[in-house]
């Protein structure tokens, strides 16, 4: 059987060419069992790395893993559908979502001084939302997938007290950052000043998470002091 990963300890994994050779003359279920049988062997992160070089869905790989692993024997399906037939990717049928989804995340997004503002509370629902706003008619799944694809994630913070936060939170947050490009475009210096609020001394717990790129929790103090 070739094997799809040739080097697995590599930063970057990469496929011998003979599997996609062999995988273009398989029909629908051969090629989920193959690719799930891949993503088995390949271990921690399996999914991710085969759906990332075929193409092919994570739920769909994911069901092939379930049926390898299943008693019963595998049905091949009888109809196989026509090449193209299946369901269209979302970036075929609406080929700005991924570039209005950006722009919505890097308008959401802050918390970093660093790289301009780091920052988001919303959820995937309230994220779809928001892509609904702008016209563009995908589902909650839809944006979920998309956000994993660009290396989004939900993080917790790690410990954090928060006090009540005013209701304009969010507008104030938008304009600054909103001000910081438009400075930045000008030529202009950009100040990052970091001030905090006194608050009580203790240890809350928080369970909230957001979406952050894969990497980038929010880091929050377990304790401030006045």
């Amino acid at each position: 059987m070739v094997s799809l990963i040739l080097m697995k300890t590599t930063k970057q994994s990469t496929a011998d060419p003979l599997f996609f050779k062999v995988l273009s003359t398989l029909n629908e279920s051969q090629k989920r069992w193959y690719v799930a049988r891949e993503a088995i062997n390949y271990g921690r992160g399996g999914i991710k790395i085969t759906h990332e070089l075929t193409g092919i869905s994570r739920p769909t790989i994911i069901k092939g893993m379930q049926e390898l692993k299943s008693k019963k024997e595998l049905q091949t399906d009888m109809r196989i559908r026509s090449v193209g037939g299946g369901r269209k990717n979302i970036s075929e049928t609406v080929p700005e979502f991924e570039k209005l989804l950006k722009k919505i995340m890097d308008e959401i997004t802050a918390g970093d001084p660093m790289s301009l503002l780091r920052w988001t509370n919303k959820s995937v629902e309230g994220i779809t939302g928001l892509v609904k706003k702008k016209g563009c008619n995908v589902s909650r799944e839809t944006v979920r997938r998309k956000l994993l694809d660009l290396d989004y994630s939900l993080q917790s913070n790690f410990k954090s007290k928060e006090g009540f936060a005013p209701e304009d939170r969010n507008e104030q947050f938008e304009y600054i950052n909103s001000q910081i490009k438009k400075f930045i475009r000008r030529g202009d210096a950009v100040l990052s000043i970091d001030a905090k609020k006194k608050e009580k001394a203790g240890e809350f717990k928080n369970n909230g998470r957001s979406w952050h790129p894969k990497g980038k929790p929010t880091e929050v103090n377990v304790y401030d002091y006045p």
